[in-house]
């Protein structure tokens, strides 16, 4: 079951939640960034768009990746982008610099600088994607 915002139609799982309208504009993000970072945001957007019908929202220098839920939220940095991927479960790696959890999940942090990090963190996505869709089932 899901509600949706009359202003500005987006959908969430829960009645009247509280949310700014709109979802931004990615590009805006990664503005006066060099090169190389842009190309490694829009291969990670572009990716996860791949894994099913998600929406995100992108607001000054950070992004969300939701499918009813959020999934993974990205920080863009000088140097790098701080990606945050929502587990179901502790993942111990070297990558992850962070690891929060709480009741219902656990948020692993990494900073990608290259494709080779993001290569990496690529099936924890995947996973964080699916556990997303699995809350809601």
């Amino acid at each position: 079951m899901t509600w949706k915002c009359a202003e500005c139609g987006r959908e969430f799982v829960r009645a009247n939640q509280r949310h700014k309208c709109g979802t931004g504009d990615s590009a805006s993000i990664v503005r006066n960034r060099p090169d190389s970072l842009k190309k490694l945001y829009a291969e990670l957007e572009e990716f996860a768009k791949s894994l099913g019908n998600i929406e995100v929202v992108a607001r000054e220098r950070y992004a969300l990746f939701r499918s009813t839920r959020i999934f993974t939220d990205i920080s863009v940095m000088k140097d790098c982008i701080r990606i945050a991927i929502h587990l179901n479960k502790k993942e111990e790696r070297e990558f992850f610099i962070k690891i929060v959890s709480d009741k219902k999940s656990h948020t692993h942090v990494a900073k990608l600088f290259n494709r080779n990090d993001f290569k990496r963190v690529k099936p924890f996505i995947v996973e964080a994607y699916n556990f997303s869709i699995k809350l809601n089932a």
